[in-house]
Formats: structure tokens, C-alpha cells, sequence
């Protein structure tokens, strides 16, 4: 590349076409490699925690991928401008250390126009991220939301895993079956339940076991398990007096009619709603989201200065003060969104004066800078003296 750089006057039209699909492609290459391989881990670390409640009964294994994909937008909010800013300090950082820029600086190229360029690529990328955060995010959580409020409506049966012991989600009972067909009619039951008979006294254990069974509704609603040819042993432990019950036909109650009313966070709800509401929690959430766009060119901004420097020192030597910029960055929202929702900053300025001061801030990077370029030069020229023969 550098043979590249070397050999145009970037004052030309062409030239400036031709830097600008340069650096457009170095930084978004390494931006969507950075963002896929924090994608890949966030995803993996959020599906074993699914998996696992799919194993204990509380989730059903066919909705699992959904879950997953639904919660891409959400985890890309973050990941997006993080990944920008990363991108910016990685392939600036390597012009500067590869004497690349100083090449293009000599040609004509000011730091005006990386600026410039800078900020185009900062446009686009904050089209992107309004576009997830803004609609992609509250509409996957209020997908989310409706397979979990489904998930609820369920029972332990609808959730039952052939050849594995599960337990209710109260902990009071535990059913296993060997077999279990698309028809739901089920092989080989088993069902231990512990039941309260009274205010500090033992509890009593039933134990079911049947050759086969399925599921009933009777005329009120209530859900019922259908158990055919098995046996019933019910008792409290440690005492001999254990009944036992054989029968053709038993029900057993799965659970009572109930109307559950949907729930959806504040995430799941649209951009459009929360604009038009005057409660204090949701219009913080929408400062939030905005301010996951408006974040988008300060610290793009805060990479160029950042990203530059001497070719001994190496690429990634800034890139540590960058990542504490955005976490400082980032943390402050969090707590200012905090402070909004108790009304403890005013609302119509909450998040604002954070913005502010990180643009103060990104604004002194610039000025600190500028004004090390003389120290340097008076650095570099004492060296000089005191090196030389006497």
C-alpha cells in the first residue's frame, strides 16, 4: 500500500476518490471483523445460558434459534460503534506507524481532510446504528417478549424432554416420561410431587407412575395428565404408612386456567411510543438509544488524535487510553440514564451534558496535540545537542 500512497497528489479529484474507498474499506473491514468476533462471543456466551434453561424444562428447544436472532439487534448497539471507534484506532494507528500518513501529509493530505474523511465514515455509521437501535433492538425484544410470555403461558409438559427427569418451576414436582410423540400421548410416566397437608406439619409425597398417558382440558379450563394403567403412592417420609393405589385411568392436574396479561419491557416497546410518553423511565430509554447514535462521531473523533503515533512506539500503544475514553463514555450514560429515570437530572437535559462533556473532552485531545508538537520539537532538538561531539 504504501507504493500506493506514494506516487499521487491527493489535492486531485481522482486522488481524494480514490484515498476516500482507501480508508472506507480498510476501516469497515476491520470494523466488521472486530464487531464478528465480539458478536461470536456475546452469542455463544447468551445461547449456553438458553440452553441450559432448555434443558431444566423452561424453554422449549424449537424456539431457541429464534431467541438468539431476535437478540442480534441488542447486542449489536453497543458492539457497532465500539467496533467503529477499534476500526479507526487500528488502521490509523498502522498508517502512522508505517509512516503511510506522513507520506500522505507531505502530498498534500491535511488533517482537515482526514477529518473530514473521518466523519463521512462516522455518517454512515450512524445511520446504521440508528437504524438498529432506534428500530431493529424494540422490535426483536418485543419478539423476545412474545415467545417468553408464550414460554409462560406453558407447562412443564409442554416443555417435557423424553428420557429426562424435569422439575416445575416451583421445585414441588418432578415428571419424566421415556417417550413422547408429536400427538402428545407419552410412554412411561413418572410424576413425584411433594404436597403441604397443613401449616408446620410434613409435607406428604405422591408418586405417580403410569404405562402411558396424555393431555386433557375439562370443561372449566384446567389442564390435565391423563395416566392410564400405573400406580399411586402417597405418604410422608419416614413414616410406614404409605397408600398405595393402582388404577386404569388417573388424572392429574397440570395446572389451572389463568389469564396472563402480556409483558414487555421498556426495551420492547417502539421509538415512536416512547417519544410520545411522559414517564420519566421511558423517556430516559429513549435518550439512551439517541445517545447510542450520537456517540458515533465524538469518538470517532477522539481516534484520530488518539491513533496517532511514532513509528518506534508501534501501532496498538494508544490503544489502551481509547477503550478507557469509550467505557468512561458509556458508564456515564448508563449512570445518567439511572439519574433520568429518578428524576435526579432534569429530563430534557439528562443525557445532553454528558454528550457535552466527552465533546469537551475530544475537543482537548485535539488541543493537546497541537500544542505537543513544539515540547517534541524542543525535545528532539536538546537530544540533538547533547549527542553532538564537543
Amino acid at each position: 500500500m504504501y507504493s500506493q500512497l506514494a506516487f499521487f497528489n491527493p489535492a486531485g479529484h481522482h486522488s481524494t476518490v480514490i484515498l476516500y474507498r482507501y480508508f472506507a474499506s480498510q476501516v469497515f473491514l476491520t470494523m466488521f471483523a472486530v464487531a464478528g468476533v465480539v458478536l461470536a462471543v456475546a452469542t455463544a456466551w447468551r445461547f449456553s445460558g438458553y440452553l441450559d434453561e432448555a434443558a431444566q424444562g423452561l424453554l422449549t428447544q424449537d424456539i431457541l434459534f429464534l431467541i438468539i436472532a431476535y437478540r442480534l439487534p441488542g447486542f449489536l448497539e453497543l458492539v457497532i460503534p465500539i467496533s467503529f471507534f477499534l476500526s479507526i484506532m487500528l488502521v490509523y494507528g498502522r498508517l502512522w506507524a508505517d509512516s503511510e500518513m506522513v507520506v500522505l501529509q507531505a502530498c498534500g493530505f491535511s488533517d482537515r481532510r482526514l477529518l473530514i474523511t473521518t466523519l463521512v465514515l462516522a455518517f454512515l455509521v450512524m445511520l446504521l446504528t440508528a437504524f438498529v437501535t432506534l428500530y431493529l433492538k424494540p422490535m426483536g425484544d418485543a419478539k423476545v417478549e412474545d415467545l417468553f410470555n408464550e414460554q409462560r403461558s406453558m407447562t412443564e409438559f409442554d416443555t417435557l424432554v423424553p428420557g429426562r427427569f424435569q422439575t416445575l418451576r416451583t421445585g414441588k414436582r418432578v415428571t419424566y416420561t421415556e417417550e413422547l410423540t408429536d400427538e402428545g400421548e407419552l410412554d412411561t410416566v413418572f410424576i413425584s410431587e411433594f404436597r403441604s397437608t397443613g401449616f408446620q406439619k410434613p409435607k406428604e409425597v405422591v408418586t405417580v407412575i403410569a404405562e402411558s398417558g396424555h393431555s386433557a382440558r375439562d370443561e372449566n379450563g384446567d389442564r390435565f395428565l391423563v395416566l392410564r394403567n400405573g400406580k399411586r403412592f402417597s405418604g410422608t417420609p419416614g413414616r410406614g404408612d404409605y397408600q398405595v393405589v393402582e388404577y386404569e385411568e388417573y388424572g392429574q392436574l397440570i395446572e389451572r386456567e389463568r389469564n396472563l396479561e402480556p409483558h414487555y419491557r421498556r426495551g420492547a416497546i417502539p421509538t415512536l411510543t416512547l417519544a410520545q410518553s411522559p414517564n420519566p423511565i421511558l423517556i430516559a430509554e429513549l435518550q439512551w438509544r439517541l445517545s447510542l447514535v450520537v456517540i458515533v462521531p465524538i469518538i470517532a473523533l477522539v481516534a484520530v488524535p488518539l491513533s496517532k503515533v511514532n513509528p518506534r512506539q508501534g501501532r496498538y500503544t494508544r490503544l489502551a487510553p481509547g477503550m478507557l475514553f469509550c467505557i468512561l463514555y458509556i458508564v456515564s450514560l448508563s449512570a445518567a440514564r439511572s439519574a433520568v429515570e429518578k428524576e435526579q437530572l432534569p429530563i430534557g437535559t439528562g443525557m445532553l451534558t454528558i454528550h457535552t462533556i466527552f465533546f469537551v473532552v475530544m475537543v482537548g485531545f485535539f488541543h493537546l496535540d497541537k500544542l505537543g508538537r513544539p515540547f517534541g520539537a524542543l525535545i528532539s532538538m536538546f537530544r540533538r545537542k547533547s549527542y553532538a561531539p564537543a
